[in-house]
């Protein structure tokens, strides 16, 4: 089949015990037509023995590769496989998760409806790691405004990007149909990073289709696993390495949009948001880090901000100099306001004392 509607893509590192499963999901799919390329992150369990039994099941739809050395980062094995796919379409599945028999079949009629580039699921139905699927719950990331049918997205790039920033959307790169021409003609790919890379792929998608779908289909399992990478802890050096990152990056993609060159408020209304994220993680690592040492984080920072380089995070030094002083203002208010309530409950003493007296 050299040209299949669409190429599920599967980045796989040690899901021995998950990625039959998985595969058996594609193997029920009501859509047959559709290529599948599993990327190998040079496993250490017994997990491309378990694909490679699958190759007469799935009659040279199959395909699957193998790094030489292992990426640790699960956008890296994606992007290889991008590069391979034959599809009009694209899907990204995690090896120890798996679709309902209709997910590709609902998926692809509405991609095609609507001419979309991006068919965006706003749910997943999650299950914890040895659990039961059938016991699974719908979920989301996304707070509110849920679709009822499939619905196209406002071309107003502004209102995306604001309701990106007050969780509007799932940004993951699973549990959604992309369309391979439009991730290549905009170079959308990963960026090689431990955690993030799907928000920040999400976010490209989401702030650069023209026509993007949205669709109440809860059609995708989520394996909820507490050693996985997205919820592996970082510690306060990582995580701040990981902040200045992902400005430079997201500072690189507006840098290259028109609108967001045009419209400034929103490429500051996008750094506050994913700042404020990382900001969080970095706050927690000052509590929960015993090897922290506030020296080292002064060094760390100081070495970037003051390096020969330093132009590279013109971005970041902005938005932290104004933040800082932005949250200077907001402190001083705060401290005048309560100054006048010291000075009314003063006042209040002195009235209750008259009329006691």
């Amino acid at each position: 089949m050299n040209t299949p509607a669409i190429s599920v893509i599967i980045a796989m590192y040690n899901a021995e015990k998950y990625v039959a499963e998985c595969l058996d999901s594609l193997l029920n799919q009501t859509f047959k037509d559709f290529e599948v390329i599993v990327v190998d992150d040079c496993s250490t369990d017994f997990s491309r023995a378990v694909v490679y039994s699958f190759f007469p099941k799935f009659h040279d739809r199959l395909k699957l590769t193998k790094f030489k050395q292992n990426s640790g980062l699960p956008g890296i094995p994606r992007n290889y496989a991008l590069d391979m796919a034959q599809g009009k379409y694209v899907y990204f599945l995690d090896a120890d998760d798996l679709l309902s028999t209709t997910a590709l079949e609902e998926l692809y009629n509405v991609a095609e409806e609507f001419n979309a580039e991006v068919v965006h699921v706003e749910k997943f139905l999650g299950f914890h790691e040895d659990g039961d699927k059938n016991e699974a719950t719908a979920s989301s990331i996304q707070q509110e405004n849920f679709v009822t049918e499939p619905t196209l997205e406002t071309s107003d790039i502004g209102k995306r990007v604001e309701d990106f920033a007050n969780q509007q959307y799932l940004w993951w790169a699973c549990n959604k149909l992309f369309l391979k021409k439009f991730l290549d003609d905009n170079n959308i790919k990963f960026k090689p990073m431990e955690v993030w890379e799907d928000m920040i792929f999400a976010f490209m998608c989401v702030t650069t289709a023209k026509v993007y779908v949205r669709v109440p289909f809860n059609n995708y399992y989520y394996r909820i696993r507490y050693n996985s990478l997205s919820h592996k802890k970082l510690d306060v050096i990582t995580a701040s390495k990981m902040a200045i990152e992902v400005f430079k990056i997201l500072n690189d993609f507006m840098d290259g949009q028109e609108f967001f060159r045009e419209n400034l408020k929103y490429e500051y209304i996008t750094l506050d948001f994913f700042m404020q994220n990382r900001l969080s993680a970095i706050s927690k690592g000052f509590l929960t880090d015993n090897d922290f040492e506030p020296a080292d984080f002064f060094k760390f920072f100081k070495e970037k901000f003051f390096a020969d380089d330093s132009n590279t995070y013109a971005a970041l030094t902005a938005y932290l100099f104004i933040n800082a002083n932005m949250f200077k203002l907001y402190t001083e208010q705060q401290n005048e306001q309560i100054d006048a309530l010291k000075l009314q409950v003063e006042e209040l003493k002195k009235i209750v004392l008259e009329v006691v007296n």
